[in-house]
């Protein structure tokens, strides 16, 4: 969640609770009655979308790394072996191929990785049966090919994953939005009406609505006092 939203979810928060300790004041004018209902389901949505957003890379994120991480083991193992061969047997193209540390893995992009693996099953194909000198048995290479095969399927799914996110951290700007256009046009305005009669209420409210940047200072969003020029 980003600072600002959190922030403004602090204010928010701070808002509904006044609003639910003063119920008895507000809940017999018709226009705020409704307004404060408005605010609610828009509250609860907000609630509900950080709750996915959170969600939305997290599990997908931890399948990644884990199973990118045992095949780098993997893979590494391979080449390591590959690469011997192509020395013995003076075949340059496949040294180079299969030279990569761990560490160069690790920092290849998405679709860098998923072009080496594709490199690598081709050289097992054709170089695989030439490796159990260098302790690589059959099963290993029967084992590592589907997982080879399948990180174009991870990656798809963590792209997918990223486009979700990206699609409910704008559904969260747009609630952000429309809570703060509710508050500052319809609420703020009738708050006044308890200003002389229910002074503690108005008082509250208006201490809620100060949104607290934690590392900074406290402010009014601008434009949200009705009274002021």
């Amino acid at each position: 969640m980003k600072r600002s939203t959190a922030n403004k979810l602090n204010m928010y928060e701070s808002v509904h609770a006044v609003l639910t300790d003063h119920q008895s004041s507000w809940q017999t004018v018709p226009a705020f009655a409704s307004a404060v209902t408005t605010f609610e389901t828009k509250l609860n949505l907000l609630r509900a979308r950080l709750v996915e957003q959170l969600g939305a890379t997290t599990g997908v994120s931890m399948e990644k790394n884990l199973r990118t991480e045992d095949l780098r083991k993997r893979m590494l193992v391979m080449q390591n072996a590959l690469f011997l061969l192509g020395r013995a047997s003076n075949e340059l193209q496949l040294q180079e191929r299969n030279h990569l540390s761990k560490s160069d893995l690790i920092h290849m992009k998405l679709n860098e990785f998923a072009a080496r693996c594709t490199e690598l099953k081709g050289d097992l194909t054709t170089y695989g049966t030439q490796l159990a000198a260098y302790g690589i048995t059959q099963q290993a290479i029967d084992e590592l090919i589907p997982l080879l095969s399948g990180i174009d399927e991870l990656n798809n799914s963590t792209r997918k994953a990223i486009i979700k996110r990206k699609s409910i951290t704008k559904a969260i700007a747009d609630l952000e939005q429309e809570l703060n256009e509710l508050l500052r046009v319809e609420l703020d305005r009738l708050i006044l009406v308890f200003r002389e009669s229910e002074p503690p209420f108005y008082q509250s409210f208006e201490s809620a609505r100060i949104t607290i940047n934690y590392g900074g200072g406290g402010t009014r969003p601008q434009g949200t006092d009705p009274l002021s020029p």
